[in-house]
Parts: structure tokens; C-alpha cells; sequence
């Protein structure tokens, strides 16, 4: 049958986040589907956003638009002196064509590789959140290990599992993604 053009990767971008953006990430910072998955859950007072806003200058923030919509954030902490960073994301939108996280990070890979120029990036998932885990499994990242009972949540202890991925291995492994 016919192919639909939904999940086709020419339908997605990276955008530098903007001023203006500051109340729709406020909006996606505080809804329950992505604040259930940050380390600290608590809803967050519009002052402390724009004081993280405002300390997003020293990294790379970009927004995943589809189709020209705003859909997702991804956000780079970096450590220029050693080439790596630390990386988060999140889908913010909840309608978003499957396969939308895959294509999302895997721009902001190339990015961050090919653009910045970073040898490694490292990722921090709690260890029920696995979306994530399967996804940066996906995209080639290994576990390189784990901060156990590191939060609490609902009373009980929750594991950190740490994740990295070289550009050698990303730009060897990432045609292999998109094979069906």
C-alpha cells in the first residue's frame, strides 16, 4: 500500500529555542508525562523556569519541530574541554507520529557530532522509564552503569542507569536504524 509521508524524517528539524519559546517549555516542563520522568517531579514555579531559562545560555538547546510545529525539546550540557556532554530530552506534544523520539534524537546526534564537534555523549535515565531505555538502546548507547536507589519516588528507591555513546560507534551504527 501506500507509504504515508508521516514519520518521514524530511517532515522534522532542529531549531535554536528562542525567547518566545519560554512559556510553551514551561507548559511541557510541568505537565505530568515529563515530570514524572526528572529527577526532581515537583511542579515548577514560573520564577525558577525562567531562572533555568535564563542558565540554558552555557548549553545547547534545540527545538524538534514536525511539520513546523513544536513537538519536542533536546538540551546539551557541555564539557568542551573533555568532548563530552550530557544530554536530556523529551517529546512535549502528546499527538506526535510514532517514531517521532527516534528521529528527533538522531538529528540531535549528527548535531552534536558533526556541528558541535563533542566525541561523547552520556545520558542519565531513571530506571522505569523505558521509553527511554529502549530508545537510547536503539540509538546504540551502552550502559556504562548505574547510581543504585539514587531517587525516591513514591516511596520507593529508584535506580540511575548512566548511558554513553562515541561518535565512532553513532557513525558507524546509525544507517542500521532505519532498516525496516
Amino acid at each position: 500500500g501506500e507509504r504515508s509521508d508521516v514519520g518521514l524524517i524530511e517532515n522534522y528539524r532542529l531549531r535554536v529555542v528562542e525567547d518566545d519559546d519560554v512559556r510553551l517549555l514551561f507548559d511541557w516542563r510541568n505537565s505530568l508525562h515529563i515530570r514524572k520522568y526528572m529527577k526532581n517531579t515537583d511542579i515548577i514555579q514560573f520564577e525558577n523556569h525562567l531562572q533555568w531559562f535564563k542558565n540554558c545560555k552555557n548549553k545547547i538547546l534545540r527545538l524538534c519541530l514536525y511539520k513546523d510545529k513544536p513537538i519536542g525539546l533536546i538540551q546539551f550540557d557541555l564539557d568542551a574541554f573533555n568532548g563530552t556532554c550530557e544530554w536530556g530530552f523529551y517529546i512535549g506534544e502528546q499527538a506526535v507520529p510514532p517514531g517521532s523520539g527516534k528521529i528527533m534524537c538522531s538529528l540531535a546526534l549528527d548535531m552534536i557530532f558533526h556541528q558541535v564537534g563533542m566525541r561523547k555523549v552520556c545520558a542519565q535515565v531513571l530506571d522505569y522509564n523505558v521509553k527511554s531505555l529502549s530508545l537510547h538502546k536503539k540509538l546504540c548507547f551502552h550502559e556504562e552503569g548505574r547510581l543504585l536507589q539514587q531517587v525516591v519516588r513514591d516511596e520507593k528507591f529508584i535506580d540511575i542507569i548512566l548511558f554513553g555513546l562515541f561518535k565512532e560507534t553513532w557513525d558507524r551504527e546509525k544507517a542500521s536504524l532505519w532498516e525496516v
